[in-house]
């Protein structure tokens, strides 16, 4: 999983700059109405042509600086807004929405595109790339108990991860679970946190694992190493009871300069071909899996039968929640759409 610290975001156009240089409003208005400029609050905009160049984290993390130039007093962002702070993985769209912590008696609700929080306990907080946010381990359970069981188990499992600089324990999202007492969804959390993982080295992989054990698969060792003349080769799951390997493949293992900038796409995937071949002779059977079949489960389901799995039951949903309580169908949650 990719953690970076780098945060570089275009500037924000403000009306009072704009008033001080010897501009007016309507200039700005007249640019936004034309398409040069973007408007984020009111008196807020960022130039259109770097808002289309970024993705829909930076976006929502330029709104959320357009927030915090637009209040008086401090603001803690929490929620999916903290989330995108401290680069949590999740699987859809970034909300429009700026999610903020607030006073117990200001009560939760929506305006002006803020979304309020109320805290009725303490709630950690931490500094965080410039901004004031909820400390991770409470994010992270925000964000579970928002999502449906998979995607909740890709961001956690993102938290927990043995390399993330920042990464967090069951244990201390345990107590924050403690400290919230939710009314609703503390079995869903529960679930997720009981199936969370540190040694998931991707979204995608996290998203797949959980995806395969809600269609009633037995749950694969993940990271075994395994070591020829040529070296050691690690697999994402094994499955030892029948000597059956899963590698998943995600995009950028073979799109993403980054991931081998010396190697092109096509010598990648030649070198993947022969480590593929060095591991068939060490394992009596090997799966590749995509985020499309992760996306379509119908499709992992026949995939992982044809290479030898047999599914058990799926979890009972009366003793594991998959979906998060008053999940609506958001459009962050729908399979299909870009993680």
């Amino acid at each position: 999983m990719a953690v970076s610290d780098a945060l570089a975001l275009p500037p924000l156009i403000r009306t009072q700059d704009a008033l001080r240089a010897g501009r007016s409003r309507r200039v700005l208005s007249e640019a936004a109405a034309r398409g040069r400029l973007v408007r984020l609050r009111n008196g807020v905009y960022c130039d259109a042509e770097e808002w289309r160049s970024l993705e829909g984290r930076e976006r929502h993390l330029l709104r959320c600086r357009a927030v915090l130039e637009t209040r008086s007093s401090p603001v803690v962002l929490c929620n999916w807004s903290a989330a995108a702070v401290w680069g949590v993985p999740i699987l859809g769209e970034w909300p429009a929405e700026v999610h903020v912590m607030a006073a117990p008696a200001a009560g939760g609700r929506s305006k002006n595109g803020i979304r309020r929080h109320p805290a009725a306990t303490a709630v950690g907080v931490a500094e965080h790339r410039g901004f004031h946010v909820t400390v991770l381990s409470r994010t992270i359970l925000d964000v579970v108990m928002a999502s449906p069981f998979a995607p909740a188990v890709g961001s956690l499992d993102w938290a927990l991860w043995r390399r993330n600089p920042w990464r967090v324990s069951r244990d201390d999202v345990r107590s924050e679970l403690l400290r919230l007492n939710p009314r609703y969804g503390r079995r869903h959390a529960e679930a997720v946190l009981d199936f969370g993982t540190g040694l998931s080295d991707s979204f995608g992989e996290s998203l797949n694992r959980a995806v395969m054990f809600e269609l009633g698969y037995p749950v694969p060792e993940l990271q075994v190493r395994f070591k020829d003349r040529s070296g050691e080769i690690v697999v994402d799951y094994f499955w030892r009871d029948l000597r059956i390997a899963g590698e998943f493949d995600g995009d950028a293992k073979y799109l993403r300069p980054a991931f081998d900038s010396h190697l092109s796409p096509a010598q990648l995937v030649l070198r993947e071909k022969k480590r593929e071949d060095r591991l068939r002779r060490l394992v009596d059977g090997v799966v590749r899996i995509t985020m499309q079949e992760t996306r379509n489960p119908a499709l992992l389901d026949a995939l992982l039968r044809d290479a030898g799995l047999t599914p058990g039951p799926p979890p009972r949903r009366d003793r594991l929640s998959l979906q998060a309580p008053g999940y609506q169908g958001r459009a962050m949650h729908k399979w299909g759409r870009r993680a």
